[in-house]
């Protein structure tokens, strides 16, 4: 729980840096205008594979949770994120 807390906080805290958190820098990223953002998660997805393929090289017993597919939920969860970002103005 805390090691969660903490690594959300440090992500939040580099996201809020790296002006990621702008209104203009996610439209940007939408239109395909600026791409600081997606630079930026392609960079995150990058070092977690980066440490999960060292962390089984060194045999740490560490590895990544994936969640189930749960067919339905999964496309509900879709729309109701879709259009709370429509309402929200994304």
């Amino acid at each position: 729980m805390t090691g969660g807390l903490i690594t959300g906080a440090i992500f939040g805290f580099i996201l809020h840096r790296g002006g990621l958190t702008r209104y203009s820098r996610i439209m940007g990223t939408m239109l395909m205008k600026d791409l600081k953002a997606m630079k930026f998660m392609f960079t995150a997805l990058a070092v977690a594979a980066v440490g999960y393929g060292a962390a089984d090289m060194l045999d740490l017993g560490i590895s990544p949770r994936v969640n189930p597919y749960l067919g339905w939920s999964h496309l509900i969860g879709g729309v109701i994120f879709g259009v709370g970002m429509g309402l929200a103005g994304f």
